[in-house]
Order: structure tokens, then C-alpha cells, then sequence
């Protein structure tokens, strides 16, 4: 059997063989990257978190409820865009489907309560680690000369102020804008 896989066919030439390579090949990016994208909407994540306050939370936050009608998904946050960097967090991931049929009573709002520091605090390591760059997808003009209009003038001082200290001295935004989407738990 294992012989037959190297050998050469006899029936169907190389440009058989690489068409339906190549078509393989086709299918399973498409499948792949349709898996990716479906896995990554407020639908999918709706799923495990259901009965949990967070989609709330974010509609009650600057995030959900502002002038400019803007409303965060739960992707612009929780995936980085970069490409290799997305890829890497939804294989990291990948293992809470099993922890969410695993837990007992994690789609609840009390396994929430209990466990929300916890979850945050993963959360604001993982934002650190990125150097809050899913922030700074959208909030790419804080550091602007001139900045934006709306930012207030305590905003503009603290923000000039964290970008003229040395890179490894920054603070990221995560670290000044704690539970501006979800509460962050008193300690």
C-alpha cells in the first residue's frame, strides 16, 4: 500500500496529478480561511458566551455606545490583524472549546462573576504581550502632532508624555485604560 503512494502512476500524467494537487490544495485554503473568518464574528463568539453580561458590557462601554455610532466586535479586540500574529492566537485558542465543554456552568453569568479576574487579567496579558496593538488598530492618531481634536488636553499631555519615554519605559494602553470595555474586578 505504502509503495503505491510513491510510485509513479501509470494511468495519469503530471499535469493530472498537479491540476488535482492543485486543486486539493485550493479547497483546503478556502476551507481554511472560510474556518478562520467564521470562527472570528460576535456570532461565533455568542455561541460559548451566550449568557455571559460581555456583549452588554461592550454595548453600555465607549466601545458600543458613542457618537459616532461605532460598535467593537468582539475580533477588533480579543485578534490581532496582523496575519501571522491572528493565525498564532486562533491556534492558541483553539483548546477553549474543550475547556468550554469541560467546565461545568461556564456559560452562565455566576461562573462569569467568579471567575472574571481571573479571565482579565489573561486578557490584559495577552493585550500587553501585543503591545495593545488591537487598540491601536482604531486608535492610531493618539500620538498625532497636531492630535485629534477630541482628544481632551489631559489625554493629549499623558499620551505625549508616555511617547517620549524610551520604548521599553511605554506604558501600552492597556496598562492606563483598564476595564474600559469590561469591568475590571476590584483586587
Amino acid at each position: 500500500m505504502l509503495k503505491k503512494l510513491f510510485k509513479p502512476s501509470a494511468t495519469l500524467s503530471i499535469f493530472t496529478l498537479l491540476v488535482i494537487g492543485a486543486v486539493i490544495g485550493a479547497v483546503a485554503f478556502w476551507g481554511g480561511q472560510w474556518s478562520l473568518h467564521a470562527t472570528s464574528t460576535d456570532d461565533f463568539c455568542m455561541t460559548c458566551h451566550s449568557n455571559h453580561s460581555l456583549r452588554d458590557e461592550v454595548l453600555e462601554s465607549p466601545h458600543g455606545n458613542n457618537s459616532m455610532g461605532i460598535v467593537v466586535q468582539c475580533q477588533d479586540c480579543h485578534l490581532p490583524n496582523e496575519s501571522f500574529a491572528y493565525l498564532r492566537k486562533k491556534i492558541a485558542v483553539s483548546p477553549d472549546l474543550f475547556r468550554f465543554i469541560m467546565t461545568p456552568d461556564f456559560n452562565t453569568q455566576e461562573w462569569l462573576d467568579e471567575n472574571r479576574r481571573e479571565q482579565a487579567d489573561l486578557a490584559l496579558s495577552y493585550l500587553r504581550s501585543i503591545d495593545s496593538s488591537t487598540c491601536s488598530d482604531c486608535h492610531s492618531r493618539v500620538y498625532d502632532d497636531p492630535p485629534p481634536e477630541t482628544m481632551s488636553r489631559m489625554a493629549v499631555g499623558m499620551h505625549t508624555m508616555n511617547k517620549r519615554r524610551a520604548p521599553e519605559d511605554r506604558e501600552t494602553c492597556v496598562d492606563c485604560h483598564v476595564g474600559i470595555v469590561h469591568p475590571y474586578p476590584d483586587a
